[in-house]
């Protein structure tokens, strides 16, 4: 008779983990289920949180406004950074990203969350055009408010779309230079989840966008980009709607770039990373307060 085996014990599950695995795909499928879920996450995040200046106009079209959010205590003028929402170009909504412009204002940093003009109304290029509107409107607003805002550099960030606007408006240098700025203007960008190399345009939501649109005009990828700015692309696993491929190829094309994927996160899971309760990931959040420590410190 052969001799018996004990049983080998169970293994206990990692209750942190799967907590936080669990928190994350809950938020996820209720921030991808539609704009209303993101603003009941952003009330969650946020509560009352508001602008300290809300609907400055950086254009003439009625959704060319920002909002801008200052750090309750800083010793000086406040460096700044600019959050670009992603929802493929056809969504979005300022106000449901208080929670994006407390994380920073937190840091010590002034926010400005502009929102941006949408398809089917218009098409390639006018939204990053609006991002590099945003960006000039942005460097006179605190050439005339020393007292708030440093008026350079300043960081862009984004999330989905959003991080495309952010490094296409950098990426193919006529944008900045359209409004009177340079790459110099940009200390650094944070893409979170972001497309920079969806060409040919496979899906709905980049055809609608794009159209007939060349690859080497639209494509970050594209680009020369001898002179771009630090980036910090960060990018989830399992991201099935961006998929990681986009961040690695930027990541191995630009200068200076640092590439973070993180484990068992989707679409949605690096954005509600820098939220309060629950769905903070460090795994995101770390590398994105060393990058602004870096980058551009604040004196707080």
């Amino acid at each position: 008779m052969s001799p018996s085996v004990p049983a080998s014990k169970p293994r206990k599950p990692a209750p942190r983990r799967i907590l936080g695995f669990a928190a994350n795909s809950i938020v996820a499928v209720l921030l991808l289920a539609g704009c209303d879920k993101l603003g009941a996450y952003n009330k969650w995040q946020a509560g009352d949180f508001a602008p300290d200046i809300a609907d400055l106009a950086y254009g003439s079209g009625d959704r060319q406004v920002l909002d801008l959010y200052l750090p309750a205590t800083t010793t000086g003028p406040a460096p700044l950074v600019i959050w670009f929402y992603g929802g493929s170009w056809d969504s979005g909504d300022k106000a449901k990203y208080a929670f994006i412009a407390k994380r920073f204002t937190d840091l010590g940093y002034a926010v400005a969350i502009p929102d941006y003009r949408l398809v089917p109304d218009v098409h390639f290029p006018a939204f990053v055009e609006d991002a590099a509107a945003a960006i000039a409107f942005m460097k006179n607003y605190a050439v005339s408010h020393p007292e708030r805002l440093r008026d350079r550099p300043v960081i862009l960030a984004g999330h989905s779309a959003g991080a495309y606007n952010a490094v296409q408006v950098v990426a193919d240098r006529t944008y900045l230079e359209n409004v009177g700025l340079d790459e110099n203007h940009i200390a650094g960008i944070i893409g979170l989840s972001g497309p920079y190399d969806f060409y040919p345009y496979d899906v709905e939501a980049t055809q609608k966008a794009f159209g007939q649109t060349p690859a080497t005009v639209s494509q970050p990828v594209e680009m020369n980009l001898a002179k771009m700015p630090p980036l910090l692309l960060i990018t989830g696993n399992r991201d099935h709607t961006v998929f990681p491929r986009n961040s690695r190829k930027l990541a191995e094309l630009a200068p200076d770039a640092k590439l973070v994927e993180v484990d068992e996160t989707g679409h949605a899971g690096t954005l509600i990373a820098l939220g309060f309760y629950l769905t903070t990931n460090v795994s995101v959040l770390d590398p994105v307060k060393q990058f602004l420590s870096d980058h551009l410190p604040t004196s707080k």
